[in-house]
């Protein structure tokens, strides 16, 4: 899990509500940078540093396990 899942689950924002807020991109793109399957462009990541305050890089850097209690699974979100 990466920080943007974090950060996006806690904003209680949709992966398919993320990617309008970013110019229409379908939620799989979205899910596929939060499993690591790839990266945003230079363009969406500028765009994901100004909606969550935070650089690229550590938007997609791992949650430590430690830190992921609270944080719902995949399976446990219903939107």
């Amino acid at each position: 899990m990466t920080t943007l899942r974090k950060l996006r689950l806690e904003r209680h924002l949709s992966q398919g509500a993320l990617g309008e807020m970013l110019g229409d991109l379908d939620y799989n793109t979205v899910g596929r940078w939060e499993s690591g399957e790839c990266a945003p462009s230079w363009e969406n990541a500028q765009a994901l540093e100004r909606i969550f305050g935070l650089s690229a890089k550590a938007l997609m850097s791992p949650i430590p396990e430690s830190e992921r209690a609270g944080v719902p699974r995949r399976s446990d979100v219903a939107w």
